[in-house]
């Protein structure tokens, strides 16, 4: 686990969190967020990186602490 899994982790939970942390993580609102991942609008690269991150529980879209990390750590 890196750093910046272990800090997303501890603050959020784990393993998966909801797209409000995602948005507070990059600074960004959770509405402008959810239209970035689900219509691509905006900064593509970033919204195929989110793509990718995101699981699907019933009609919930949550996150992956683990991909959310990497994507960070590789920016």
């Amino acid at each position: 686990m890196t750093a910046t899994e272990l800090q997303i982790a501890q603050k959020y939970g784990a393993p998966l969190i909801p797209i409000e942390a995602v948005a507070e993580i990059l600074g960004r609102k959770p509405n402008s967020l959810r239209v970035l991942v689900n219509h691509g609008r905006g900064d593509e690269v970033l919204a195929a990186k989110l793509r990718a991150c995101r699981a699907q529980l019933g009609r919930r879209v949550m996150f992956r602490v683990s991909d959310i990390a990497r994507l960070i750590d590789e920016a």
